[in-house]
């Protein structure tokens, strides 16, 4: 599979955007870093993150083969003959070159054999249990489900610190609790996952939410469509589904990642 690049907030949210265009787990693709996020301006401007992914190459051919044969060459080679010789070493320099594999089909990812679900929540809680163990914070750890979609939460009292500035933390411990997960995994297939601090998701989806509401409001009385920021797939999908609600107006995507936003409509 050719390299997709995306932008981002920051480096996890840039590879989480990759690992949905590619549609494999984490385990199966490799990243390159083309430029992180920075401030500029002494802060008040920041620069985005770029990412480059692909799924990962497997198979590597092996090279014994290769060196036998070059051992046999250089055998047949006369010690006086320096120009062969060169050649000889030529040609060695040239097998023992890393060779590209071909790239697993996406089939073969998806024919993998589940993990159980129940080991994954079990590996997702005593993970998150360790950090709250580690923050030192009075939290409580639960799984709940939701369209197959395992989400670890963590509720109590002064759990902030947990989510940070733009959820950015709350994004990388998402992000690090995927990982531990597909490393129980040991190459099998695992659920999609999340992770929720202090009901911060829904928090964010109820507040979504009214903001499709008050945006329809006005594209209603203006009769004209609408661009809205641009925002993840997550939040997308949460204003598209809020607009369904929604009696006069309709909503489209328009854009690439990460700039891709909904347009709201008037309804003809």
């Amino acid at each position: 599979m050719e390299w997709v690049e995306v932008r981002a907030e920051n480096i996890a949210a840039a590879e989480e955007l990759a690992l949905d265009q590619l549609g494999v787990a984490r385990e199966d693709a490799e990243f390159e870093v083309v430029t992180r996020e920075e401030n500029r301006l002494f802060g008040l401007k920041k620069t985005e993150a770029r990412v480059r992914a692909r799924v990962k190459p497997v198979d590597v051919p092996s090279k014994n083969g290769n060196n036998q044969r070059n051992r046999r060459k250089k055998n047949e080679k006369t010690a006086n003959n320096k120009t062969k010789t060169k050649q000889s070493n030529q040609t060695k320099q040239q097998d023992n070159k890393p060779k590209r594999a071909p790239n697993k089909p996406k089939k073969q990812l998806e024919d993998r054999e589940p993990m159980p679900q129940p080991e994954q929540e079990i590996a997702v809680i005593a993970f998150l249990e360790g950090i709250v163990s580690n923050f030192d914070v009075d939290a409580k750890v639960s799984i709940r489900m939701e369209e197959e979609r395992i989400i670890g939460s963590v509720d109590g009292e002064e759990v902030g610190l947990l989510i940070g500035p733009k959820a950015g933390t709350l994004l990388a411990l998402q992000d690090i609790t995927r990982t531990v997960v597909q490393r129980h995994a040991g190459g099998r297939k695992t659920n999609r996952l999340s992770v929720d601090v202090g009901g911060y998701r829904e928090k964010r989806k109820a507040s979504l939410v009214e903001f499709t509401k008050k945006q329809a409001e006005t594209v209603i009385d203006t009769g004209k469509e609408l661009a809205l920021e641009p925002m993840g797939s997550a939040d997308r999908k949460i204003v598209h589904d809020a607009t369904t609600d929604i009696e006069g107006v309709t909503s489209s995507s328009d854009g690439e990642e990460p700039r891709r936003r909904v347009v709201l409509h008037p309804s003809t």
